[in-house]
């Protein structure tokens, strides 16, 4: 038996109604008793004032706010209402505006909706309401924004994180490991005689230069919008070279050949110019550490590798550090903290980022495979070791789970690329309990940043190769292999969702993988990707 909607309608004040205009609705009873009233509501009704001469009033601006801020969905009567920033916040993904000539189709219209819209309009217009009005400081800082985004001047840089550095010796060569070598006949790339070269940094401005780029969001008012400015703003090749008259231009390093080995030697894409960071944590495993960048020697469009040293105490002087042909950065850090993989420090030179733990044992060729992926998806976590969370049903609570399964909603990064973008973020945006909680229980980064990414895109990480675990044979067993682990990873689920008000992680069944992975075909063969 389905149950008739509630409709609530108050023609009279049981306190005396606050001073309005005369052609509108008047507010009644305290700002509490309203509330208490919207928080059993799904729908808030707001209808404007009958003068069209006015947009807005500061009674129907109140009864917004009010809806937003309790999780009602602001339902506006008026064809002549302009909301608050209209120009810069997409209203139409946390409101509905109805003429008021349509209002006898309002209950159609509100019973057409799902309640996977409802939801999505409910969070929404809360994260609206937390950004831009809560607060004193966030309606300044909001005018300061729009006022600066209309004249076109760009948002003041996000500091990064000074790396002091730790001095170590190197010299020792670092050998070829077999396994990381044998990539069948599978081009990861051209040889790279040059010295590293930086990618296209995280510096962006307001002129649109060209028309292939990527957003982490779809019609997203760019600086305008949660954080400063997004990176998947447009980026103009650093080099590009004309092929003859009426032909345009090609950049160098894309486009060179569709199948074959010419398909395989050229990285393609959008950014031809461009490498990645390793970001590898550790904590006084200094030959499980040795034995993890030598692995890395020979990797191409590899820029550096940044090693966070974790431990208060520093290497031994007589370690000889391997030459693998690119610079290795040993960065202390202040405290030992599994934050400090996030951090987003100014030797990241690379909008790429690959974090990989210091016992993560993967081939040359899967790395490259992520990069590609990466590529495709840069405003997704890209990596190999999946994991999904699962709702308890005795309990009601979140659980984290590691078992084998084709679904997943969080990729580790133990073994993961991302960009740097997000490492401001999970440093400096994002709430410090969640930071807090990392500390307390030496765990759940990987959950944390999973959360922060898919919260701010809304779309669930991708899965490369059909790895599930990255751990090297004969290393040192790690944490994750005690039973308290898995735990602590249920408990910081369920308290990070209470910090977001919500479950940001999305399942998906989708995972990337090359047909012809390790398969070994002629040169002159067609190879590609597929993906499945």
């Amino acid at each position: 038996m389905e149950i008739p909607p509630q409709v609530l309608v108050e023609f009279t004040c049981k306190n005396q109604p606050k001073p309005s205009l005369s052609t509108e609705w008047a507010l009644c009873g305290e700002r509490e008793d309203r509330l208490e009233v919207l928080k059993l509501s799904t729908f808030a009704l707001i209808i404007t004032p009958g003068d069209p001469r006015l947009v807005i009033s500061s009674g129907c601006a109140t009864r917004l706010f009010e809806a937003l801020e309790v999780g009602a969905v602001p339902v506006v009567l008026g064809e002549q209402v302009q909301l608050p920033y209209q120009d810069m916040l997409q209203w139409n993904e946390a409101a509905l505006v109805v003429p008021k000539p349509r209002v006898t189709e309002v209950h159609f219209l509100l019973r057409s909706l799902s309640d996977s819209d409802l939801l999505a309009m409910r969070r929404q217009g809360r994260f609206l309401w937390e950004t831009y009005f809560s607060t004193a400081d966030s309606i300044f800082n909001t005018v300061l924004a729009m006022i600066r985004t209309r004249i076109q001047i760009p948002a003041a840089p996000i500091r990064e994180e000074a790396a002091a550095e730790i001095p170590h010796r190197s010299g020792k060569a670092a050998g070829t490991d077999p396994n990381m070598a044998d990539n069948g006949d599978l081009d990861l790339g051209p040889v790279e005689t040059e010295p590293p070269y930086a990618s296209p940094r995280y510096l962006r401005n307001f002129t649109l230069t060209v028309t292939d780029f990527y957003r982490s969001w779809n019609s997203a008012p760019g600086p305008f919008h949660l954080f400063p400015h997004t990176p998947f703003d447009p980026v103009l090749p650093s080099e590009a070279k004309f092929l003859g008259s009426g032909t345009g231009f090609r950049p160098i390093g894309g486009g060179a050949g569709g199948s074959g080995k010419e398909f395989q030697a050229a990285l393609g894409g959008n950014v031809p110019r461009e490498q990645f960071t390793v970001v590898m944590l550790t904590y006084e495993r200094e030959e499980v550490l040795m034995n993890s960048l030598e692995r890395l020697n020979g990797l191409p469009y590899l820029n550096k590798v940044v090693v966070v040293w974790n431990s208060p105490k520093l290497p031994s002087e007589d370690l000889l550090w391997p030459d693998i042909g690119v610079p290795i950065m040993v960065v202390r850090t202040e405290k030992n903290s599994l934050n400090n993989r996030f951090l987003p420090w100014n030797e990241i030179e690379t909008e790429a980022i690959l974090s990989i733990d210091d016992d993560a044992h993967l081939r040359h060729d899967e790395i490259m495979f992520g990069f590609r992926v990466w590529r495709e998806a840069r405003d997704r976590i890209v990596g190999f070791p999946g994991r999904y969370h699962a709702w308890d049903i005795p309990h009601q609570s979140w659980l984290y789970n590691s078992n084998y399964s084709c679904e997943l909603s969080m990729v580790l990064t133990g073994a993961a690329f991302f960009h740097k973008y997000y490492a401001y973020l999970y440093s400096y945006v994002m709430p410090q309990a969640i930071r807090d909680m990392v500390d307390e229980y030496i765990n759940c980064e990987d959950i944390a940043m999973n959360f922060l990414v898919s919260h701010i895109t809304r779309k669930p990480p991708i899965k490369v190769t059909s790895r599930w675990t990255f751990r090297c044979p004969g290393c040192p067993q790690a944490l994750s292999h005690d039973d308290s682990h898995f735990h602590e990873r249920h408990k910081c689920i369920n308290f990070f969702v209470k910090v977001y008000g919500y479950m940001p992680l999305l399942y998906t069944q989708f995972r990337v993988d090359s047909v012809l992975f390790k398969t070994r075909l002629p040169h002159d063969k067609t190879k590609c990707f597929k993906f499945i």
